[in-house]
């Protein structure tokens, strides 16, 4: 089965691109509750109306309710959702485990896709999920093509990202925003630390990273291969964009199609689309793309085309050797000063003014000062081809494909026509029955000519059956009224709703106790022989219990949904989402760090209040705050080759990196070699371990990275005190 090219939609101009370049499936967020705060979101009342419109041509809408929720938000995201939900919407993309928990059970009738923020990788996760209810899941963009197939053979509906960018850290799993600049990634408002410079320490030696940008990896682009994604059952084709220009929609949109098609892409299409946005390209870990493969260590920003260099500069007026095309108005960056700039004004050999230069000519410009010679020119915004694109989003007609019957049996009769798909059916007739022909009669030529303009309607007829009496006859305007009637009938009875059914939320978990604190090491040196219960995903030795790492399923703890009894890392931040976890057969959840203690305690009482015993939760109270977890090693790939086979230096170094406002963090690789980064400095709640018992919370969690034995005896003395 043909997959479904699904569009990112960050604005109406965007909207329109994807519509015109022949999307299946949309997706955006709301005002509220969406991973991209700061894209230009549709209002209730927009949304509605793109909805219909989406409809009418046969683009399904998705729309992304994937933030984390705190429990005073959770009541106002369950009444958006039901109201996008009566609007017609085809699914929900959502982070939250406690929001689909609520959904499934109030909402059944609602279709709801799990995000790529809850970094789904391998078939035990899925059918974890299948039990909330989840019909589809947008699979972790670590998945290699391995990991795909065996998702999609669960049966579930399998979306994947083909091209855009790419987060470094596994979505929903990065706090590097959070906590060193308050802005949550998974409350949709990252500060994007990962595309900003870093340098390398070892031991406390700088280290050559052969570029500064550490953590940002290029571009994915798995384009030429939807094909291969469709033959392994993949049902969607996710284009990553939602900040991105209509251009960028545009092109990547239209390639996919025209690669699912069976057309090959040609270097103008490829050029086209590296001009709206890319970071160089990558196959990304599909492929298993590593190291140099998977970033670009040089620059985070857009990279657009090459297009020249310069060859002589005075002040601000550039000469540029040109290797491609160059209008006015189109926009250049300076490689080497990483300095922008729109052209406005170009000149020839004769310091003419002009528009236009072709390739393998000098031009001059007038540019940004302090531009040198032999600095690389890139096109970032191609002006004709914009002015291309929007002409043919202006031109273009979206429409659906109707058939109908007309009937018309002898004189005397009014004309019926039934409009049908594959779908629903309507019938109209005409308010006035036909006569007799006194010259031409009323045939099909004369039909199919007024019932052809549609140009301005939702649809057109893709085929007429008639059946028409001998001469009858019926002015011109009674069958243009015919038509408008048909259509509007039929768009009618297309966008007509059922009621909402809501059921009322009856869930009785089966009750659970946590019976003992967790203490988290990453080495046996940190373990105290006093019968506390040790857990690692470092090592395995019988007198610690098995962690599962963020791929993993086999531990007592999983850091994601495994097959053990207690669940971390999935940013339970709401009393549903306990409700979820127990849902899923789990005993305990550790409550997301994302949570202050007005938020744990305002989930503790809701949990009590609507259970009527205490939620079976950890409060991590001491630990230095993970980051991200990456399956890019940084240290691997600017000592050695990025493949991480047989390295093991992090373990026997110890590794910073600093950026340029001098915060540092330090990284350290678990078994499965997933470089984690991790805060300096710790966050130790000790001293409000009374506070949060009072809550109801019995039971506490203390992860220790690279503390030695003595810093691990003091935080237990503190704890103890």
């Amino acid at each position: 089965m043909r997959p479904e090219i699904l569009a990112p939609v960050g604005s109406m101009e965007a909207l329109n691109a994807a519509l015109a370049a022949g999307c299946d499936a949309i997706y955006f967020g709301l005002p509220s509750f969406g991973a991209r705060a700061f894209a230009n979101n549709f209002d209730l009342e927009t949304t509605k109306e793109v909805i219909e419109r989406c409809h009418l041509c046969g683009v399904k809408v998705y729309i992304t309710m994937n933030t984390i929720l705190y429990e005073d938000e959770i009541e106002d995201a369950y009444q958006m959702a039901k109201k996008v939900h009566s609007f017609g919407v085809d699914a929900l993309i959502i982070q939250d485990l406690g929001f689909i928990h609520l959904l499934h059970h109030r909402l059944p009738n609602l279709v709801l896709h799990a995000s790529t923020q809850l970094s789904i990788s391998n078939p035990y996760q899925i059918e974890q999920l299948k039990k909330l209810g989840v019909k589809r899941v947008v699979l972790a963009r670590e998945c290699t093509k391995e990991e795909i197939q065996a998702c999609v053979d669960t049966g579930i509906e399998v979306e994947v990202f083909v091209h855009g960018a790419l987060c470094i850290c596994y979505s929903g799993q990065c706090y590097f925003s959070s906590v060193h600049y308050g802005r949550s990634g998974n409350r949709g408002m990252c500060a994007q630390p990962c595309r900003m410079k870093y340098n390398l320490f070892e031991d406390g030696h700088k280290v050559d990273t052969h570029g500064d940008y550490v953590l940002s990896p290029k571009d994915l682009s798995l384009i030429d291969e939807v094909n291969a994604l469709a033959d392994m059952g993949v049902c969607s084709l996710k284009i990553e964009g939602r900040m991105k220009s209509a251009p960028y929609v545009y092109e990547s949109v239209s390639q996919v199609k025209k690669v699912l098609d069976h057309f090959d892409r040609d270097m103008l299409d490829e050029q086209n689309l590296r001009v709206t946005f890319n970071r160089e390209y990558t196959s990304g870990h599909m492929h298993k793309a590593c190291g140099k493969d998977l970033m670009n260590n040089k620059t985070s920003n857009h990279q657009g085309v090459e297009i020249g260099k310069v060859v002589k500069v005075k002040k601000n007026k550039i000469c540029i050797q040109l290797t491609q095309d160059l209008h006015q108005n189109d926009g250049i960056r300076f490689e080497q000063e990483n300095l922008g700039c729109n052209v406005n004004f170009m000149y020839d050999k004769k310091q003419n003014l002009i528009s236009f230069m072709q390739k393998n000519n000098t031009v001059m410009i007038e540019g940004p000062v302090g531009i040198h010679v032999g600095s690389k020119v890139r096109k970032t915004i191609d002006y004709v081809l914009n002015k291309t694109i929007d002409e043919k989003i202006r031109t273009s007609r979206r429409q659906s494909k109707v058939n109908a019957i007309v009937t018309c049996e002898k004189v005397g009769q009014p004309m019926h026509m039934k409009v049908y798909n594959d779908f629903t059916h309507i019938c109209v007739s005409t308010e006035i029955n036909s006569v007799q022909a006194l010259k031409r009669a009323t045939d099909e030529e004369t039909l199919n000519k007024q019932f052809s303009k549609t140009k301005d309607s939702w649809a057109s007829f893709d085929q007429i059956e008639y059946h028409l009496g001998k001469d009858i006859y019926f002015p011109i305007s009674v069958m243009n009224q015919l038509r408008r009637d048909a259509l509007e009938k039929m768009k009618e009875e297309c966008l007509k709703q059922d009621v909402v059914f809501e059921k009322e939320y009856k869930y009785i978990p089966k009750e659970s106790k946590t019976s003992f604190d967790l203490f988290e090491i990453n080495s046996i040196n940190q373990k105290i022989d006093d019968g506390s219960c040790y857990v690692s995903e470092m090592f395995n030795n019988e007198n610690v219990l098995k962690k599962s790492n963020i791929t993993g399923i086999d531990g007592l703890v999983n850091a994601h949904l495994g097959n053990g009894k207690i669940v971390d890392s999935l940013n339970v931040s709401n009393s549903y989402g306990v409700a979820a976890i127990l849902e899923m057969g789990y005993e305990s959840v550790v409550l997301s760090d994302e949570c202050d203690k007005y938020q744990v305690e305002e989930l503790m009482r809701a949990f009590l209040n609507r259970y009527h015993f205490n939620a079976p939760v950890y409060k991590t109270i001491y630990q230095k705050r993970r980051l991200m977890t990456m399956k890019h090693c940084p240290v691997n790939t600017a000592l050695k080759d990025g493949k991480r086979i047989n390295c093991g230096l992090c373990h026997n170094h110890h590794y910073e990196l600093e950026g340029l406002d001098g915060k540092r963090v330090f990284l350290l690789g678990d078994k499965d070699c997933h470089m984690r980064l991790f805060d300096i400095e710790a966050s130790d709640e000790i001293q409000n371990r009374k506070e949060y018992e009072s809550y109801g919370i019995k039971h506490f969690r203390f992860v220790f990275t690279d503390e030695n034995q003595e810093e691990v005896k003091s935080a237990f003395s503190a704890y103890n005190r």
